[in-house]
């Protein structure tokens, strides 16, 4: 985690702003001061802020295990859950251990994406000769041995792929089937690798830390599992893969579709390569809120000391099965102030509510609040951080309820909320017709919005492209989902053609991104035509992709009807009738779907 800069919560009081070099003020127009802003990064945290310890400390009794060697831990997660965090926790706790040497790998970021298990392979071995510096002259014949069979192997493969041409008696012959102990052939890799650690007396136990597996390509994914499987996983060896589970196997499932052995077989390939499966707990309302508090602490403890003993005594009341684990802290030096937590109570609740509850998404929507914020700021409107907070979790989970919100007048807009908030909190036993059954958590939750001055804010949200969507959105998706509405026509094809060989959570988030843009959009015409084009090339998005562009339906233009008739799926096909009799949509639009329904019958 790193925090850039800080932004008082508890208040808008003004704050003195000053760049790290110490030039200048940061003003708006105005002349008011402006609060300092606080953002997070996207890295993992090197200080255990959710109680991963126990994970780690599972972990480590696993690799210390004599019945289990070769073992390959699996630690699943969805994207952002904290699965790069635990491995950090785990290479600091291990690199403490007598006789462990612990190699982290990424092949997401491999730059040799032809040969992923050689290089796989090549990371290791290249490791072992930094790691053991007193033993060079014992590894470095053996290991250059173990990289001549690799090099070899990628000479076959790219001859295979029609990458090398020149017919020469060596390239030939390393097509020739050799003898097992012969230097070109990878069948007595794995052998020749075990004598190889065998002969380290003071290894006790390589530990190969993989992370962002699930990113990768399905070739990729393929080649790191049979790197493991095939030539690493020896006695003295231990793997832990950090990935979703779920995006490995559609991995391997895709990889493997000229089988035909399909999802099942998917299933077991994976299982046959990790022995010891272990899930991140999903963080609790609790759990968020102490994170998020924890967050917010990190730059307001002006002593570093202080803020650990912070942390140190939430972890202590974890292991106790104590909850909050953000209590009875009349003994620290440093506590967070009420309106610290309080507000972090109230961001937990709030995005528990619609979200994975990840880290990732946690700290993302810190950082669209820091900029609402700061731009509120900007535009002079002086309203509390809290009424700010409620209003983007009501437009980022409930986004018509929000639209209805704004598109009233203070007097109307007011009486709706005092009808709303009384229903959230069983005061009023009716819900109000013009809100969602869904919002009354929302409703019910604090600050009272009755009475503070929300008009402006909103006007200025309602002219904003969703910050705290793309705020969910890896830096890719946000290219992909810029593109894909695009008016320039090139860039929209070229996004097209990408997104739909992405993964499908990659186009389920694009898709969203999408739905949610077009409520801002002034023309909706190119996006609706890229989510025709998903739809048909994604069968498993096609209800979404229908559901979405009914719910958006009076931001529609006439192309839209046209590329629904056009795609040839049956899902958006079947909206057009429900278009034609549609009364709360374009009448243009309305009246291209009334031709396209009579023309059809």
């Amino acid at each position: 985690m790193a925090a850039l800069l800080y932004l008082p919560f508890g208040s808008l009081r003004s704050a003195r702003l000053t760049r790290r070099d110490g030039e200048r003020e940061d003003r708006p127009a105005g002349g008011r001061l402006m609060s300092e802003l606080q953002l997070w990064d996207d890295n993992p945290t090197t200080d255990d802020l959710l109680g991963f310890t126990s994970i780690v400390e599972t972990v480590v009794a696993a690799l210390q295990s004599a019945s289990l060697d070769p073992v390959t831990i699996g630690i699943n997660a969805p994207w952002g859950g904290g699965k790069s965090t635990v491995l950090g926790l785990l290479k600091s706790a291990l690199e403490g251990e007598d006789g462990y040497r612990v190699i982290r790998l990424d092949p997401w970021e491999f730059d040799d994406q032809f040969d992923v298990r050689g290089a796989v392979v090549g990371e290791v071995l290249q490791d072992l000769l930094t790691a053991y510096p007193e033993e060079q002259e014992k590894l470095e014949g053996p290991v250059k041995g173990l990289l001549e069979r690799i090099s070899w192997a990628r000479v076959a493969a790219s001859m295979a792929r029609g990458q090398l041409v020149a017919q020469t008696a060596e390239l030939v012959k390393a097509f020739t089937p050799q003898p097992r102990e012969d230097a070109k052939n990878l069948a007595g890799f794995r052998s020749e690798f075990a004598k190889l650690l065998q002969g380290l007396g003071s290894l006790k136990r390589l530990v190969v830390l993989v992370d962002d597996l699930d990113r990768c390509l399905p070739d990729a994914v393929m080649a790191t599992l049979e790197a493991i499987k095939l030539f690493l996983s020896v006695k003295k060896v231990a793997f832990v893969l950090a990935a979703d589970q779920e995006m490995v196997r559609e991995s391997i499932a895709v990889s493997l579709d000229a089988t035909g052995r399909g999802d099942q077989f998917a299933l077991r390939y994976l299982e046959k390569i990790v022995q010891l499966p272990l899930s991140l707990p999903r963080i609790s309302t609790d759990e968020a809120g102490a994170f998020i508090a924890l967050l917010l602490s990190q730059r307001r403890c002006e002593q570093e000391d202080h803020y650990r003993q912070l942390v140190t005594h939430a972890q202590q009341r974890r292991a106790l099965g104590r909850s909050p684990v953000l209590a009875d802290m009349q003994e620290l030096p440093w506590v967070p102030d009420a309106v610290t937590l309080g507000l972090a109570s109230r961001f937990a609740a709030g995005l528990a509510a619609h979200r994975s509850g990840s880290p990732r998404s946690i700290k993302r929507f810190l950082n669209a609040f820091a900029l609402r914020t700061r731009i509120a700021e900007r535009h002079g409107i002086n309203i509390d951080p809290s009424v700010i907070a409620k209003l983007m979790l009501l437009e980022d989970s409930h986004a018509k309820d929000f639209e209805t919100l704004v598109r009233l007048q203070e007097a109307q807009r007011v009486e709706l909320l005092e009808r709303w908030q009384a229903w959230g909190r069983d005061e009023q036993k009716d819900k109000p017709a013009e809100v969602t059954e869904d919002s009354k958590e929302w409703a019910a939750s604090d600050p009272d919005l009755t009475t503070a001055p929300i008009g402006p804010y909103l006007s200025l949200a309602a002219s904003l492209v969703s910050l705290t969507a793309a705020a969910s959105l890896t830096q890719q998706q946000l290219t992909w989902v810029g593109d894909l509405a695009s008016a320039s026509e090139p860039h929209r094809r070229d996004a097209q053609v990408e997104i739909v060989a992405a993964l499908i959570a990659d186009q389920q988030a694009v898709v969203d991104a999408l739905v949610q843009r077009a409520r801002r959009e002034s023309e909706t015409d190119p996006l609706a035509e890229s989510l025709a084009h998903i739809a048909i090339h994604t069968p498993q998005l096609r209800p979404a992709v229908a559901q979405g562009l009914w719910e958006i339906r009076k931001y529609l233009g006439p192309g839209a009807i046209v590329d629904m008739d056009n795609s040839g799926v049956e899902e958006l096909q079947a909206l057009i009738p429900r278009l034609a009799k549609a009364t709360d949509i374009e009448p243009a639009t309305q009246e291209i779907a009334q031709v396209t329904v009579e023309r059809k019958s």
